[in-house]
């Protein structure tokens, strides 16, 4: 199963990018763009089909695509010559005028046409994700927690590590840690930090029932937690200290549920209007993953390439409780990286949009645009960054996924 998930992980992300060439194309036929090629994937071409004035193409790598304009580098592509003759025509004749630039080359365009462009394809994922929170409220609506309480009950122990030794078995709630109620995650783990190496204390409720009961009242469903029946039992956890990593360790698998939850179910239009803060708020959430890798509260340890973002969307997925769960993890996780690809596309670097809309603006401001060389030389050395960006990270996902 899990390689469905990396295959559809791998699709998702094949997806986002097509749609972001999408929003280059469909803004360039609208503004009367001259558009030579517009391919799905990368690498070599596989097959073409050939419109009127543009080249569809399917290529070998499934990740990615391209949208490409007529003369983007500011000058006419050498294969639309018909004739070798044809280059005769670009040599100027003493006697006759400065040949006018093609009206069809991607510069030759109004600068706001060009801008709009360019704009289009971040806009497009940033309306993807709009979309994608839209199809979650409607198909799964929000769950909330209107209680800190709840409980955290053992799925799996690890053999030989100190829960086993201690007699903890699969089911059993936890209680206490050394004196301190244990309702959350949280509450575990700070506990745990401050328990003692070489002996703890570990109040477990053993052989209870857990149920839920759910009560509708509209749109929304108040779900809670029912406990029957178990014994209280206190052990002793004795070596928490781990070898390999340095810390202290239970070593058990756990789920933390909360006492109760209040499940909200949403109509079309709620869920319409409801889709766009939701989308803000994930913005905001990549905007602060940026600030802390500016300011240093975050690593470069912690961004991940594409295989690293395939791995993670996959495991998530392959560990959700059922189909329905890993079909909104996988929702989740698109509308995530949409937004995400909007926000770092507008970012004013070599490259990227936001690098290119900046010429634009500088060419607005000046009334004349900036030489083409001199922005190509710009773009081309942003592009070769990163590439060298892509492929160490690609190597830093290998490493991290296959070599521990």
């Amino acid at each position: 199963m899990t390689v469905w998930y990396i295959l559809l992980a791998i699709l998702g992300l094949s997806v986002l990018v097509i749609t972001h060439e999408l929003g280059h194309y469909l803004m360039g036929k609208w503004l009367g763009f001259t558009i030579t090629e517009f391919s799905v994937g990368l690498g070599p071409k596989l097959f073409g089909i050939k419109g009127k004035e543009t080249e569809f193409t399917l290529r070998a790598l499934p990740i990615g695509g391209s949208c490409r304009f007529f003369g983007e580098d500011g000058k006419e592509d050498d294969k639309e010559k018909k004739h070798p003759e044809a280059f005769e025509d670009d040599i100027e004749k003493p006697d006759e005028k400065p040949k006018e630039p093609d009206p069809r080359l991607f510069s030759s365009k109004p600068a706001w046409k060009r801008f709009l462009v360019v704009l289009a394809g971040p806009i497009t994922n940033i309306l993807t994700c709009v979309i994608l929170c839209f199809v979650m409220l409607l198909a799964y609506g929000t769950v909330s927690e209107v209680s800190e309480e709840g409980l955290v009950q053992v799925q799996e122990v690890v053999e030989n590590g100190p829960a086993a030794r201690a007699g903890v078995e699969a089911g059993d709630i936890i209680v206490a840690l050394d004196g301190k109620p244990i309702q959350s995650s949280a509450d575990l783990n700070e506990a745990l930090k401050a328990a003692n190496v070489e002996s703890a204390s570990l109040t477990v409720l053993h052989g209870a029932s857990v149920e839920t009961k759910k009560v509708t009242e509209g749109h929304v469903d108040t779900i809670t937690l029912v406990l029957s029946g178990g014994e209280t039992k206190t052990m002793t956890l004795t070596n928490l200290l781990d070898q390999e990593t340095g810390n202290k360790m239970v070593k058990i698998m756990y789920v933390a549920l909360p006492y109760r939850q209040i499940a909200e179910h949403y109509t079309v239009w709620k869920a319409a209007y409801t889709a766009f803060p939701e989308t803000w708020n994930l913005g905001k959430a990549v905007y602060q993953s940026l600030g802390m890798l500016l300011t240093g509260q975050a690593s470069c340890r912690d961004v991940t390439g594409v295989v690293g973002t395939v791995d993670f969307m996959s495991d998530a997925m392959a560990e959700s409780r059922s189909a329905s769960a890993a079909w909104e993890m996988f929702l989740w996780f698109m509308a995530l990286i949409a937004v995400n690809l909007g926000i770092i596309n507008l970012l004013p670097l070599p490259a990227l949009d936001g690098g290119r809309l900046i010429f634009i603006i500088i060419e607005m401001i000046r009334r004349k645009p900036v030489p083409p060389e001199k922005e190509g030389m710009v773009h081309l050395i942003g592009m070769l960054a990163l590439l060298l960006l892509m492929a160490a990270l690609t190597v830093s996902d290998i490493i991290r996924c296959f070599g521990g």
